[in-house]
């Protein structure tokens, strides 16, 4: 019964991790009108949290061990508490930059350590029950980030986003105090590998700057090569270090379990499609179906309840079955879940919104109960702590991976679509009767043709084109002829922000259309090539 509390107080710490690292998708807005950051302090805000995580897994997992699991997760939640706490108080971007860095030094603590102390809590005939505990938080939280972070945006503020994780902390703290071992734990008798230390941040950092940065600043850019060859070197020279060392940050062994090597590319893969999609998902209906952010955060819900109730059902069928058929059905869902998602419009029912996120939950729920069970089921001791430093760590470059893949594709997308909107706004200025400012009026198409559909931005066009035409002239003597060509605008702008809204909203269907094959891809493989998974008793 003790260790069964055990794994109940680490999914606290791997809920509030999880959820944090979505909970500013749809609140960002709202931060950014009350802070007056720029779009680069903002990127900053998401991306901190994640490449921090990606970064300092291992070697925090590594100190742990050294001087005491139980003793480092409280301190990681502390951490992260305060972390909370400063992210409510910020009345800057900058402020917030560091405060979400406090944090996530904390979850870079706390994500792995919820695994391997709840493994340990329990014999190997229980490990089962916390690795699907835990996968089904990491999953519910994650998707349930955005939904959240809507309600409470829209109901009180964004700075209750983070004031929300402070008295679980603090439950938290308080439940480990009273159940874990702090005084008298297991602790490894080992040194820190500086040299392994440094390369592997150094390689970690390069390469999540430059996935986070890349389409910033162009994928062949001097920038982008320099992160390249640091990450290629740092790399190198991280091997020859580890293999070296008495103490090594990683056991190089671990990679030669093909269970443990199919976990990680299936958690991996799964996260960066939920990902793709709870990112922009929220996007799409707020700013083109016109949906307020507590609708938005109702309609997206669906992910996180299939995952929740799901999760128990795969983690069984695991169980009976093994590894294989659990991560095909994944992968298939998934796929479906992405089909429905090419044929994305701004007409989309909210049925239609409510089914493909349900088989998007399905789906997830299979990979993560699956790849969750199958990275620890070799492991014991250090070589698990070690073995969910790397599972963590790569989670979050795959996090990363999908917000650089999915968002830089969909600014591509919407680059294109915009120009058919211009296009087709500079055909429909050409048969007006608008005499005047019409290249003008163009211009001002041009710059605001993603955000066409809003009207207040239709309303800023036409008072411009207005005031460009006459000026500070008797209003008077022109009263008939301003009316005239108010009209002409109107039906200008109408005619473009409804072509716009459906170009710019088309681009999101294009996007997962792209994408909805690589799953079935991934599928195929785990079935023709019997993947890394087999058949064994849990």
């Amino acid at each position: 019964m003790r260790g069964k509390r055990i794994v109940f107080i680490m999914c606290i710490g791997m809920f509030l991790c999880m959820l944090d690292s979505t909970i500013m998708n749809i609140t960002l807005p709202a931060i950014q009108h009350d802070l007056g950051t720029t779009l680069e302090q903002s990127s900053w805000m998401l991306n901190i949290y994640t490449m921090t995580i990606a970064v300092l897994a291992i070697p925090l997992t590594r100190y742990a061990t050294m001087v005491g699991k139980n003793k480092v997760y409280i301190g990681g939640l502390l951490l992260f508490g305060l972390g909370s706490l400063l992210c409510g108080f910020s009345s800057s971007g900058t402020f917030l930059v560091f405060s979400r860095f406090v944090q996530s030094l904390g979850a870079a603590a706390l994500i792995p350590l919820s695994l391997v102390i709840s493994i340990s809590a329990l014999p190997n005939t229980k490990r089962a029950f916390a690795l699907t505990l835990l996968g089904a938080t990491q999953g519910l939280s994650t998707a349930l980030g955005p939904s959240i972070g809507g309600a409470i945006t829209e109901l009180l503020s964004w700075h209750w986003v983070f004031y929300i994780n402070i008295p679980l902390c603090l439950i938290g703290v308080l439940a480990c105090l009273r159940f874990l071992n702090v005084k008298n734990e297991e602790k490894v008798k080992a040194k820190m590998d500086g040299g392994g230390l440094l390369f592997s941040t150094v390689f970690l950092f390069s390469v999540t700057l430059v996935l986070i940065k890349g389409n910033e600043w162009g994928w062949n850019s001097g920038y982008a090569w320099s992160c390249y060859i640091l990450s290629f070197l740092s790399f190198l020279f991280f091997i020859f270090i580890e293999k070296r060392v008495k103490s090594p940050m990683i056991d190089f062994s671990l990679f030669k379990d093909r269970l443990f090597l199919g976990s990680i590319f299936t958690a991996s893969t799964g996260y960066l499609f939920l990902i793709g999609v709870m990112v922009l998902l929220p996007q799409f209906l707020t700013r083109f179906q016109g949906k307020s952010e507590l609708e938005a955060a109702f309609l997206v819900t669906p992910v996180s309840a299939a995952i929740f109730l799901f999760s128990q059902f795969a983690a069984l069928l695991v169980k009976k079955i093994g590894f294989i058929i659990p991560v095909v059905i994944g992968f298939c869902t998934m796929g479906v879940a992405y089909y429905l998602l090419s044929k994305l419009t701004v007409e989309s029912t909210s049925q239609q919104i409510v089914t493909l996120c349900i088989l998007l939950g399905i789906g997830f729920s299979f990979l993560i109960a699956t790849s969750t069970i199958a990275s620890t089921s070799n492991f014991e001791g250090e070589l698990l702590a070690s073995s969910q430093s790397v599972f963590s760590m790569l989670r979050g470059v795959g996090t990363v991976l999908a917000v650089a893949i999915f968002v830089g594709s969909l600014t591509a997308q919407m680059n294109t679509e915009k120009q058919k909107v211009v296009n087709y706004a500079q055909g429909v200025l050409e048969k007006s009767n608008l005499i005047q400012n019409k290249e003008e009026l163009l211009q001002l198409t041009t710059s605001n043709v993603i955000d066409a559909n809003n009207e207040m931005m239709q309303e800023e066009i036409i008072k411009s084109s207005i005031h460009s035409k006459f000026g500070n002239q008797n209003e008077e003597e022109n009263v008939q002829e301003a009316l005239a060509v108010k009209r002409e605008l109107q039906n200008y702008v109408a005619n473009v922000s409804k072509e716009a809204k459906y170009k710019m909203g088309e681009s999101f269907g294009n996007l997962y259309k792209t994408a909805f094959p690589f799953l079935f891809l991934c599928a195929f493989l785990g079935l023709s090539l019997r993947f890394p998974f087999i058949k064994r008793r849990i």
